[in-house]
């Protein structure tokens, strides 16, 4: 058995691939099209819709007596966390380049290439789109070759490209393959006219393959050439260790070349052998899929073995779950099994208890690693189109929010803004989709609002006298404060300094909240007032009119006057952030930071050809950062953000967010 990760740049023809295996392997009846929407994999509203997968399609197949699992990836980078759920569970990989992309290397095959070099896991590359106009083998291949390590070695040579693709000259075989549209191929012998580049190719492809075995570059070097069996053997140790990547192509979208694939992914990749009976089952949950109805939970089977009512413990809660019985994927689609074995992915309903990255397993097993996703990187407000949908929102964000590891989801405690953080807009514009189609609610992205902070710069000291006389009892209050600054992120203090009664007792509580309420309403733009000291220090009362809510008048209206005289002014959040990049984009991104008031802190070698930026820039400058940082590095450019510290706002800056909160303030009171 053997779970293959399908990766590659988006629109490259990952699905279309897996489909075509499917089709040759006579998993479905019929050769399933993203283009149509009818894919076995790409089953979702959204993903028909755009033409992209936005989540981990699973199927598994049958062939030449082995298990095969496809997980098919998306491609385009807000979906990452699928891939990186994929790979803590696969085996191998099969990365798809399409043929058409001759002039570059493909971010996304960029992309799926460090994934796997970090995982150091097996992997065979998929030349697609042989069959489409400008397909280019050699040109491709040139590229491909010159970017990526270990260097893809060729065991096919393609007979015809464009919509002359036919077939393919098999290295190892000797053979030219010629494709039909069922997925399979006959035998037959190589065109004369390929026989000298033939030849280079089947001696690079050995030359390669003894270079990987010690024993067979020594016949080698002394002229003694290696059996096919010989080659095949010394090709999956060598792929197994990923110091080769076989590469071999295809026309996906017509199933040209995939039986020779499945033959490849049988006999290049290692498979897992039959464990021992009577270990204990423990499974790896790596995707959760939740609607208003339920979920499903997949997982790898890691060792033992899965049948009908199966009861687990969950190692990290220590919740009992049972599984009545394990399914296999196939879309959409659950197919029950009796059985599962070590190896094997599965699913079960109606874990109540179990969250993605969940090991379950008999009581006291050590947990799994989990799979690690990135961390979120890019945020707006979500806000309900109609009002009174709030609770809506938040029910179905729970929902979605338990299958999505990479989506996140805040109440902003200043500005009272519901935050919804994701891998980019596509990502948080499907969950918005999701939301619609699962639960029935409406809701729309706005940019955020910044998070201000107030403070003041010097002190003040403010008598304010609340009086009001409406012809029976009256009002009174009476206060006097003192008004200092505290030191950064030192927080509100509030002293009781009356020595007397000038102000009873049970009336100084009343004169803080005043003061607090102030605090929280702010006086400058509309934002909570922090790392002040006020005194209460005098005061006075009447012995009929003296209220509460007279003290609490007074107290907000001391205040308020106190901050103005002292000198208030506004503060602003601060994030560190860590962009990696490309050296040839690392100018351009340093520039583009600066321009948005960063301040440049270092700069330190990152992966092989990239670099890491490190810099602080206020939060105000950041929201449009992951979209111009997708553009100016062509979506190879990542960054992390996490907060620093408050620091006051530029003149400059601050009066156009001081004079929008007057107008505001002038509009509402015109209004009342």
């Amino acid at each position: 058995m053997l779970n293959v990760a399908i990766l590659g740049h988006s629109h490259d023809g990952k699905t279309t691939l897996a489909e075509a295996l499917l089709f040759a392997a006579g998993a479905v009846p019929r050769l399933g099209s993203t283009d149509q929407g009818s894919a076995t994999l790409d089953y979702e509203p959204e993903e028909q819709h755009r033409h992209i997968s936005v989540q981990l399609g699973l199927a598994t197949l049958d062939f030449q007596g082995r298990s095969l699992t496809l997980l098919d990836c998306p491609g385009f980078q807000d979906f990452q966390g699928e891939a990186l759920a994929a790979l803590s569970v696969a085996d191998a990989a099969v990365v798809v380049a399409s043929a058409t992309s001759a002039g570059s290397l493909a971010v996304g095959t960029e992309a799926a290439w460090r994934m796997l070099g970090h995982r150091s896991l097996p992997r065979i590359l998929v030349l697609t789109k042989m069959d489409k106009e400008h397909a280019d083998f050699a040109a491709t291949v040139a590229i491909l070759r010159a970017r990526l390590v270990p260097r893809p070695i060729p065991l096919q040579l393609p007979i015809g490209e464009e919509h002359e693709f036919r077939g393919v000259v098999d290295l190892l075989l000797g053979r030219a393959l010629i494709f039909d549209e069922k997925g399979g191929h006959r035998e037959e012998d190589p065109p004369q006219e390929m026989a000298a580049a033939v030849a280079a190719a089947r001696e690079e492809l050995v030359e390669a393959v003894c270079e990987s075995d010690d024993s067979l570059l020594e016949r080698y070097l002394e002229g003694d050439q290696p059996t096919a069996e010989e080659l095949q053997n010394a090709l999956l140790l060598a792929t197994a260790e990923a110091r080769i990547t076989p590469l071999l192509v295809a026309a996906p979208a017509r199933a040209l070349g995939a039986r020779r694939l499945l033959e490849a992914l049988c006999s290049c990749l290692p498979h897992h052998q039959q464990a021992p009976t009577g270990e204990p089952a423990r499974l790896l949950v790596f995707k959760t899929v939740a609607d208003p109805f339920g979920k499903v939970s997949y997982f790898k089977v890691m060792s033992g073995a899965v049948r009908g009512d199966l009861h687990l413990v969950n190692a990290r809660n220590g919740h009992e779950e049972r599984i009545p019985r394990p399914l296999r994927p196939r879309g959409k689609a659950q197919e029950p099994v009796s059985e599962l074995a070590t190896g094997e992915i599965g699913a079960a309903t109606k874990l109540l208890h179990t969250a993605t990255g969940d090991t379950l397993g008999p009581k006291g097993c050590q947990p799994e690693p989990p799979p690690e996703f990135p961390p979120t990187s890019y945020t707006m407000a979500i806000r309900p189109k109609s009002k009174g949908d709030e609770e809506k929102i938040h029910a179905g964000l729970n929902h979605i929010l338990e299958e999505d590891p990479t989506l996140g989801s805040e109440l902003e405690p200043v500005t009272k803004e519901t935050l919804l953080h994701g891998l980019g807009d596509v990502h948080l514009e499907v969950t918005l989709e999701k939301l619609r189609r699962k639960y029935q609610v409406e809701a729309v992205l706005a940019t955020p609002q910044v998070p201000y902070q107030e403070s003041v710069r010097g002190t003040a000291r403010q008598q304010h006298r609340y009086k009001k006389q409406s012809g029976g009892a009256g009002l009174f209050g009476d206060c006097t404060i003192e008004l200092e600054p505290q030191p950064r992120g030192e927080g509100f203090q509030f002293e009781d300094k009356i020595f007397g009664g000038s102000i009873p007792q049970q009336f100084r509580p009343s004169v803080e909240k005043g003061v607090r309420q102030t605090l929280e309403q702010g006086v400058l733009a509309g934002f909570p007032i922090v790392d002040v000291k006020v005194k209460l220090v005098d005061g006075s009362t009447h012995p009929v009119d003296g209220k509460d809510i007279a003290f609490q008048l007074a107290g907000a209206m001391a205040m308020r006057e106190a901050v103005e005289k002292a000198g208030a002014y506004l503060l602003e959040p601060v994030m560190d952030v860590e962009v990696t990049v490309p050296e040839a984009q690392m100018g351009e991104v340093i520039g583009h930071l600066n321009a948005r008031r960063g301040r440049i802190g270092g700069m330190i070698p990152a992966d092989e050809g990239f670099e890491r930026v490190s810099a602080q820039v206020p939060l105000a400058e950041m929201y449009p950062f992951p979209i111009e940082l997708r553009a100016m590095t062509q979506g190879r450019g990542t960054y992390t953000m996490a907060f620093s510290h408050y620091e006051e706002v530029p003149a400059q800056v601050a009066q156009p967010i001081i004079e929008a909160h007057r107008a505001a303030l002038h509009l509402k009171e015109a209004a009342s």
